[in-house]
């Protein structure tokens, strides 16, 4: 019987009769760049020169922002801020165990470094991918717009800032560019004709690696929508298609790491010292994951989005770059656009994705969300150099490999105009802050804590280094979580058997907070920061820059207490100013300040002249800004004969805070 040959089917082109499809997925030709050995070897180059200068600039302990909530995670394993880190945590503690050197908390300020070295590095090979193939840089020169795209976001000025401090945002630009990096490969790789049998491995990859980074830092998010429009377009144009199959195996290889938070609730179970959230139930790990009590800090008004959205492009886009650099960035774009139109797109719109969810999230560090943005246009920097050098070819042939060589210095523009600010190796003040705090506390202290800046670098001590392990901290923000309030009384059931019945103000300080204090002042030494409200219940003495809060005593009882009051704290580098330049050091800085005014009023109050002015001049020492403090000097020069003095110091309060009526009355007094 004759055999009928069987005539193979090919799929048609549709993309060729829909003009909108050849907008977004355009048929384009990908040439696949193969990394030489040398190119390879200057993309580890600049992985160690970069890496070293990080050692070089980083924290020499415990740092400000999350540093304090994620190295005591870590190290002990813990749960730390939505949402819960689980990835960072477990490699966090494995990379303790492998370096040998230094304190926990440097540990892992090394491990930021690491992180961030390998996203610069993994910018540079992006570069090397997306740079077009008919450019007149060539060879081992094309290294050098690489090197200048990678040293240029190595020095922003947000990145660094995370690179040489234990967070999580140097991570999360590692995965980013890795991810990057997997899915512009893979787009080469469906390019390569030769191959008979194409492979996915590289999706497959991007899949696994992606559920991975979901179980650090959900702002890997960003990347779902590029990511999905990049495989669509090039399987838009592929000959088979991907099928159904190899759908469901990419969704299988991402879902199979998010197993990962399965660690949420085991730790919970056994209540470790850091429990964020104690996600021990469905419902709390759902919350804790989503970042649930982060809500509040979204916002859907207009007006308010297009003032984020002017700020955060004006401000943060050119404190990372300078302005000498940022223009190089949207031309870079525009040249990619031009050059590759997919690829273009793609990085688009990671940064629209980045933009659009930055400008709902009202935080003060919102620029660290930004990190990934930043990436991509020090990417764009790459590109811009290498089209600016090759269109130069036209007035002189040598111009390009000139302008070439001359390209990888411009990292020096952000490098010098960073350093001063990001050199952190002399910056003891999160540790030293935290060590005056727990001096000046008695044993088996309670300390209610209103700031994040002052209660994790505390928690590295207590929990890490073991200072006064014995202290209880009690967030008075997270009172309003019921998971908080259980989790107390699970840990120190006798000092939370207090009953809520007994009623009292809640002007300044929450019911809960007062009747904690009534519960067990007598059984523990309770701070707090200063309230006035108190004084009517409690007698109050100062002890730093919290109160300690103490049942009432006689006048000539807090004398005494006053005149042994020694308030000498540790604060290394205090006279140079460079250390004191970023705001969340200046702003708790200003409170040794305002504890010493503080104490200087306590002195005036029961008539301790010569104490009382000996700390308001100690406070004027470290804020002289400080109309309160000139305030308080002045009446203490007043109640001691010196009239023209007190008018001095009066005049100088005036000219801070000229509406302040009680400067102006005690002006009008002695003139």
């Amino acid at each position: 019987m004759r055999k009928t040959k069987r005539i193979k089917q090919t799929q048609p082109n549709i993309a060729k009769d829909n003009p909108l499809s050849n907008i977004l997925f355009p048929n384009e030709q990908v040439i696949p760049t193969h990394l030489s050995s040398a190119q390879i070897t200057c993309g580890i180059a600049v992985f160690l020169a970069i890496f070293f200068i990080y050692l070089k600039t980083l924290y020499p302990t415990i740092g400000l922002l999350d540093s304090g909530d994620m190295v005591s995670s870590a190290y002990n394993l813990g749960i730390p801020h939505p949402p819960g880190y689980p990835l960072y945590c477990l490699l966090g503690k494995l990379w303790l165990f492998i370096i040998p050197f230094g304190n926990i908390a440097f540990k892992m300020n090394i491990f930021s470094s690491l992180a961030a070295s390998i996203a610069c590095m993994m910018v540079y090979f992006i570069v090397l991918k997306v740079i077009p193939a008919n450019a007149n840089v060539k060879g081992i020169m094309v290294c050098l717009p690489a090197i200048a795209a990678a040293g240029i976001l190595a020095f922003a000025s947000t990145f660094w800032k995370q690179a040489v401090i234990a967070e999580k945002y140097t991570l999360n630009a590692a995965f980013a560019a890795i991810l990057i990096f997997i899915l512009l490969k893979w787009q080469e790789n469906v390019a390569c004709k030769q191959k008979k049998i194409l492979s996915h491995g590289y999706l497959f990859l991007f899949a696994l690696l992606l559920g991975f980074s979901f179980t650090h830092h959900l702002q890997s998010i960003f990347l779902v929508p590029a990511g999905i429009y990049l495989v669509m377009a090039v399987n838009w144009r592929m000959t088979p298609r991907l099928n159904w199959s190899t759908y469901l195996k990419i969704a299988a290889l991402f879902l199979l790491p998010l197993l990962l938070y399965l660690y949420l609730p085991i730790r919970a179970s056994i209540n470790p010292l850091t429990n964020w959230g104690d996600p021990d139930t469905w419902e709390k790990l759902i919350n804790h994951i989503t970042a649930k009590q982060y809500g509040y800090y979204f916002t859907s008004s207009p007006i308010k989005l297009m003032e984020h959205l002017w700020t955060h492009l004006t401000s943060f886009f050119p404190l990372q770059f300078t302005w000498w650099l940022l223009w190089l960035g949207i031309a870079g774009c525009i040249f990619l656009w031009k050059a590759s139109r997919r690829t273009a797109i793609f990085l688009c719109l990671i940064v629209a994705t980045d933009i659009l969810h930055s400008i709902r999230y009202d935080i003060l560090n919102i620029d660290d969300y930004y990190i990934p943005s930043f990436a991509i246009f020090a990417v764009w920097i790459g590109v811009a150099i290498v089209h600016i050098c090759s269109w130069t070819a036209k007035f002189y042939r040598h111009l390009p490999l000139i302008l070439t060589c001359i390209s990888v210095s411009l990292p020096i523009i952000p490098f010098c105009s960073h350093y001063h600010q990001q050199d952190k190796s002399k910056h003891y003040f999160a540790y030293d802050s935290a060590v005056n705090t727990l001096n000046m506390f008695k044993d088996r202290a309670v300390m209610f804590c209103a700031s994040d800046d002052i209660g994790f670098p505390t928690w590295y001590l207590l929990y890490v280094e073991q200072m006064k392990p014995e202290t209880i901290i009690i967030d008075k923000a997270f009172l309003q979580y019921p998971w908080y309030t259980e989790l107390l009384k699970q840990k120190y059931p006798d000092e939370f058997a207090f009953s809520m019945s007994q009623a009292g103000y809640s002007t300044t300080l929450d019911e809960y907070t007062l009747n904690f204090i009534r519960a067990n002042i007598q059984r523990h030494a309770i701070y707090l920061e200063y309230q006035q409200l108190l004084e009517t219940e409690f007698s109050l003495v100062p002890a730093g820059v919290f109160c300690q809060i103490m049942p009432k005593i006689t006048q000539e009882e807090l004398k005494n207490m006053l005149s042994q009051l020694n308030m000498d704290f540790n604060l290394r580098g205090v006279s140079d100013k460079s250390i004191y330049k970023d705001w969340r050091t200046a702003v708790i800085f200003k409170n040794y300040g305002a504890a010493y005014s503080q104490a200087g009023s306590f002195c005036g109050n029961v008539n301790m002249y010569s104490q009382a002015e000996k700390w308001f001049q100690k406070a004027l020492e470290l804020n002289p800004d400080g109309a309160d403090t000139y305030l308080g000097l002045g009446l203490v020069m007043e109640h001691t004969n010196r009239v023209n003095a007190a008018r001095k110091l009066y005049q100088k309060a005036l000219k801070i805070k000229p509406d302040n009526p009680q400067i102006q009355e005690r002006l009008q007094v002695i003139r």
